[in-house]
């Protein structure tokens, strides 16, 4: 797949993505049909990436919060777990993945919660 099919196939699933959240028009199949495809497709990271924006956008994060989010999210990518932006669900893996985690990536990321938390 060239990059520019990959792109095609993201962004459709971006532009679902957002009606289905923001203007709330049931795009359920269409999301999950698409989603499929992206994971077959070995796009699964780019796919909750694509997620994650909508959601920053509807909770008009900062940048530097949005950034804080994008951080966890690559550390947990790193050891195979993908996530929302959704605090709630980043402790729920984190409580799991905590023990895999080296000291230093343990101390980063309780620090980017306590950031999150303070500046959201």
């Amino acid at each position: 797949m060239t990059k520019k099919e990959k792109d095609i196939i993201l962004n459709r699933y971006k532009e679902i993505y957002h009606v289905n959240t923001n203007l709330k028009i049931d795009k359920y199949d269409s999301l999950r049909e698409l989603g499929f495809l992206l994971t077959d497709l070995g796009l699964k990271k780019e796919l909750y990436m694509m997620q994650n924006e909508v959601i920053a956008e509807n909770l008009n994060l900062s940048l530097s919060v949005k950034e804080c989010y994008s951080m966890i999210f690559d550390s947990f990518v790193k050891h195979g777990v993908f996530t929302n932006f959704n605090l709630d669900e980043i402790n729920t893996y984190f409580q799991e993945l905590q023990y895999e985690f080296t000291e230093d990536e343990y101390k980063y990321h309780n620090n980017r919660i306590k950031y999150i938390l303070e500046y959201s």
